[in-house]
């Protein structure tokens, strides 16, 4: 065998296990010479290729989507200079903000021969605003409004938010960690909006390791960033060490442990624990294994439950018991057996110590409360028939004394 003979197949051979693109110039009739991707935020992305071939063209596509998602085809329009171009549609057909888009070129002649580009990557980034940035080897922070200082405090707060999650979730920073700081929370709505997203004050989307926070009017920026950036970081850290089984986890447990991250935790969850103990109102921990309640005040007594809840856990049971839990609830067991595979305890037991640990609550006081309304039915059904018994005797005694009255006058 000569050399040139061997040469040729190593290169075939190294060909198929690199994965090297189809195209190949001069071979197949044609090649993709040039792809670019633009966009408008909330409005179009435009996907451009420029090819070459001495063949007509038959059929051209795209072929695009999100990682994990299922893949979208848009047929390219065809022009005489060559190039071929799609527009999707970004305000019917919403996209996340800061999605990552994987697409790729498909072409058939009219001799059957068929060619493609490249697999690549796009960002769709928020480009209404012009963010500045400021990275480590772990996490990037964009912003738009503010100075460098601002970004360099900023990346310090997520540094350290950053450590303070990792205490609770196992390090996972296969990809670095975008943290992308709204200038206000009307900037950060329309962007959820036009990513067909409902409203909220931070928000994390785990699967593209995003994180989007809101700066609060009239609020301390140094307590607003230490609360919200190092939770949405738990939330990301969370998902990479859960994957799909994430929304497995009941979410007093993910939004416990977030808030339990916080460098600056919320100050007013201990009043409304309180109070809410005093009126016996506190919610079921059962209640809040699939969701919270709507009503804001409802809400609020759910979250600073959550945090204590979490809080309690990690007292009694160490991370391990965590990490534990975490694991039994994404294997798709139940709120309650979950808490009873790993920490051996169900739910309700651990509910209850907890209320009487961490809460101080009198157990025989919140029996007696609870039991109240049941305890004055039963009386009402006692009393009523003993008191028709009273009466009729007094009633009786009372005509008897009657009688003995005459008798006497007599």
């Amino acid at each position: 065998m000569n050399h040139k003979l061997l040469l040729r197949i190593i290169g075939f051979g190294l060909a198929i296990l690199l994965g090297w693109p189809r195209p190949v110039a001069g071979q197949a009739g044609g090649e993709v010479v040039e792809t670019r991707v633009e966009h408008r935020f909330g409005e179009e992305i435009r996907f451009f290729a420029r090819i070459r071939t001495s063949v007509p063209v038959l059929n051209a596509t795209v072929t695009f989507g999100i990682p994990g998602e299922r893949s979208q085809i848009g047929s390219l329009s065809l022009h005489s200079d060559g190039t071929a171009t799609f527009r999707y549609d970004a305000q019917q057909n919403l996209l996340p903000p800061f999605s990552r888009i994987v697409y790729r070129f498909d072409f058939t002649l009219s001799d059957g021969t068929q060619f493609s580009s490249s697999t690549q990557e796009y960002v769709y980034t928020d480009n209404r605003f012009a963010w500045q940035e400021r990275s480590d080897s772990r996490l990037r922070v964009h912003w738009y409004a503010g100075d460098a200082a601002f970004g360099a405090f900023a990346l310090d707060v997520a540094q350290r938010g950053l450590e303070a999650a990792r205490r609770l979730v196992p390090m996972n920073l296969e990809a670095p960690i975008d943290i992308y700081i709204y200038a206000s929370p009307i900037d950060l709505q329309s962007a959820l909006a036009l990513g067909g997203q409902g409203w909220v004050a931070g928000h994390a989307n785990p699967k593209l390791g995003t994180v989007l926070v809101a700066i609060e009017p009239g609020t301390d920026l140094r307590v607003w960033l230490e609360r919200q950036i190092p939770h949405e970081l738990t939330h990301v850290l969370l998902y990479r060490m859960t994957g799909i089984n994430y929304d497995r986890l009941p979410v007093w447990l993910r939004e416990g442990m977030a808030m339990n991250a916080e460098l600056y935790p919320n100050p007013d969850f201990e009043a409304a624990l309180r109070t809410a103990l005093e009126t016996n109102s506190l919610l079921s921990m059962t209640e809040l294994c699939t969701a919270f309640p709507p009503d804001t005040g409802r809400a609020f007594v759910a979250y600073a439950q959550s945090q204590s809840f979490v809080r309690f856990l990690i007292e009694q049971y160490g991370v391990t018991g965590l990490f534990a839990l975490i694991t039994a609830y994404a294997d798709g067991m139940d709120c309650e057996t979950g808490a009873r595979r790993a920490l051996e305890q169900p739910l309700s037991t651990l509910e209850r110590r907890w209320r009487e640990i961490a809460l101080g609550e009198n157990r025989a006081h919140a029996v007696f409360i609870n039991l109240f309304p049941y305890l004055l039915i039963l009386g009402l059904i006692l009393v009523i028939p003993l008191w028709g018994t009273v009466g009729y005797l007094l009633g009786h005694r009372t005509r008897q004394e009657i009688v003995l009255l005459e008798r006497l006058e007599r």
